[in-house]
C-alpha cells in the first residue's frame, strides 16, 4: 500500500497542479493572491472521481504558507506560541471570509475541507492546529449572527 500526504491526494485526484501553475504564471482565471498571508485562492478547480473522469466536482482551493517548525526556515518564526497562534487565527479568519465571499448559492452544497498546515513534515502541532480552526469557526465574521461554521453545508 503507498502513503501519499494530503496535498499529494489533492493533486492526483485533481487538476489543481495546472491551477497551481496558472497561479506561478499569472493566467489565474477567477484566483487571487493575498500576500499578507501566504495565501493564494484558486477557483473552479476540478475534482474526478477515481473510477470515472465523467464523475467530478468544482471546487475552489485555497493554498498557504505555514510555519516550518522542525529545521531552519527562510523566514523567521513568531518569538512566541501565543504570536503563531494569533497569526494563525488570523490567516485562518482570511481563509473562512474568502470562502464565504466566494461561495455560490446558499452554502448548502459547499465543502470545507481543512488541510494539515504543515503538521507532517514541517513540525507544526496537530492539536494547536486543530484549536485555531475550531476558534475560528466558532467566530462571527462578516456580519454573521452566530458561528461561520454555519456559512458551510459540509465541513
Amino acid at each position: 500500500m503507498q502513503v501519499m500526504a494530503q496535498e499529494e491526494v489533492i493533486l492526483y485526484n485533481s487538476d489543481g497542479y495546472r491551477a497551481l501553475l496558472d497561479l506561478k504564471y499569472k493566467r489565474m482565471s477567477d484566483g487571487y493572491a493575498i500576500p499578507e498571508f501566504g495565501l493564494a485562492y484558486v477557483r473552479n478547480m476540478c475534482f474526478f472521481h477515481s473510477e470515472s473522469i465523467e464523475r467530478h466536482r468544482k471546487t475552489d482551493m485555497m493554498v498557504s504558507a505555514c510555519y516550518c517548525l522542525s529545521f531552519p526556515q527562510l523566514y523567521d518564526n513568531p518569538k512566541s506560541t501565543q504570536q503563531r497562534i494569533d497569526n494563525n487565527i488570523a490567516k485562518f479568519r482570511a481563509f473562512m471570509c474568502a470562502a464565504v465571499a466566494n461561495t455560490i448559492g446558499d452554502g448548502s452544497n459547499t465543502y470545507l475541507l481543512l488541510g494539515p498546515i504543515g503538521t507532517g513534515a514541517f513540525g507544526n502541532d496537530v492539536e494547536e492546529i486543530g484549536e485555531c480552526f475550531r476558534r475560528v469557526l466558532d467566530m462571527p465574521m462578516m456580519n454573521s449572527k452566530g458561528p461561520i461554521r454555519h456559512a458551510f453545508g459540509h465541513i
